[in-house]
């Protein structure tokens, strides 16, 4: 069973959304946005001259706060910090420096890193926090940033590495050290766009990347990133998704345009353990925190998908829950990481710019 709590208007076109994975700061919600601008007369003209122009990607950080009331959940939107174009956001998975920090990248080509404190609370007796810049570093001239990821989800670390993808095809590793984000390598590991780039999070000098010439490949950042350590070219469209399971060794999980989820034993990367078709592009794939069978999909023209990535037959897993209301494009789609929320999910439309927050009840069979 589904039910849909709330769905909120976010103005700008929604492609990302990420909920605290901190103690305190559960209730935490981040929606990043992105919107190209363009003229009247330009959308009619869309003459060649036009489309060379220089072209301005607005966007923001929305901040909302999760609250309760009978079994009824609602967010409240606290802030907004106006920027470029917001095409990815992550948290650090552990505190840096005893705080919350997420890091983004926007389409003027920065990474940057962002604090999070609590504040004073409100008239109304709820505590507001406060965001505040860290540091930034530039992935390039004339590049989009498209995505990053953080090492330490499985060995904690205050000093934690970044990578970060980029539209010229080119992947970054940083190291946050004092407070700034330090060159480890960078190289150019797709033809195209780099759509995704993960680490493997039990051995973070592995990292994963997926690009828009349909390869899917792995680095070993200890190496020369001439060449990879494998290249797989089992998707055939582009591959916009890859995350390593933050419970269980081994596991990859990794999703295409050609709407293929596909999951990998690390060790074997010649044929995957299972496949299923989604029947739209998986554009984020998201392991449950606390249980590693489940897969939460944002699948761009055909919602969101919970899929049971246990119970595997004949390669295939099974879909436990399809949600798709309100979807126009689906890019963004997290789990809150307070159980005893019982599995509430905020989604993220782009097309028409919203929020979708539900949750779902699983069965007891479901869960092995």
């Amino acid at each position: 069973m589904m039910e849909t709590h709330q769905v909120v208007d976010t103005g700008y076109y929604a492609d990302s959304v990420e909920w605290c994975p901190h103690t305190g700061y559960h209730d935490v919600l981040l929606c990043g946005t992105y919107q190209l601008e363009e003229s009247p007369k330009e959308q009619e003209q869309n003459t060649e001259e036009t489309r060379a122009k220089p072209q301005t990607r607005h966007g923001d950080v929305q901040v909302y706060k999760l609250s309760q009331d009978n079994g009824s959940y609602s967010l409240t939107k606290t802030a907004v910090h106006e920027m470029p174009g917001v095409l990815d956001i992550k948290w650090s998975p552990d505190l840096v420096n005893g705080s919350p920090v997420f890091g983004l990248v926007n389409s003027v080509g920065v990474a940057e890193l962002y604090l999070v404190t609590n504040s004073e609370e409100t008239d109304v007796g709820s505590t507001e926090v406060k965001v505040t810049k860290l540091t930034e570093v530039s992935l390039g001239e004339e590049v989009l940033g498209l995505s990053l990821d953080w090492s330490n989800r499985v060995s904690k670390s205050n000093a934690p590495m970044l990578t970060t993808s980029s539209s010229d095809g080119c992947v970054q590793v940083h190291q946050l050290t004092s407070g700034d984000l330090t060159p480890v390598s960078s190289w150019k590991a797709h033809d195209y766009e780099a759509w995704i780039t993960a680490f493997n999070y039990w051995d973070t000098n592995v990292v994963y990347t997926g690009g828009d010439d349909c390869r899917l490949k792995g680095w070993d950042i200890r190496q020369k990133t001439s060449s990879p350590i494998f290249s797989s070219k089992r998707h055939e469209m582009g591959v916009c998704s890859i995350q390593s399971c933050p419970i269980r060794d081994h596991l990859l999980c990794t999703g295409s345009y050609d709407e293929h989820l596909l999951v990998w034993d690390s060790r074997q990367m010649k044929h995957p353990l299972a496949d299923t078709q989604l029947g739209g592009g998986i554009w984020r794939v998201k392991w449950h925190p606390g249980h590693a069978q489940l897969l939460l999909t944002a699948t761009m023209y055909n919602g969101y998908h919970v899929v049971d990535t246990e119970h595997i037959s004949d390669g295939k897993m099974d879909v436990l829950h399809h949600y798709d209301r309100d979807i126009s494009l689906g890019y963004g789609a997290d789990w809150c990481h307070n159980n005893a929320y019982n599995n509430l999910v905020a989604t993220c439309s782009f097309y028409n710019h919203s929020i979708q927050l539900w949750n779902f009840t699983i069965k007891n069979q479901d869960i092995g």
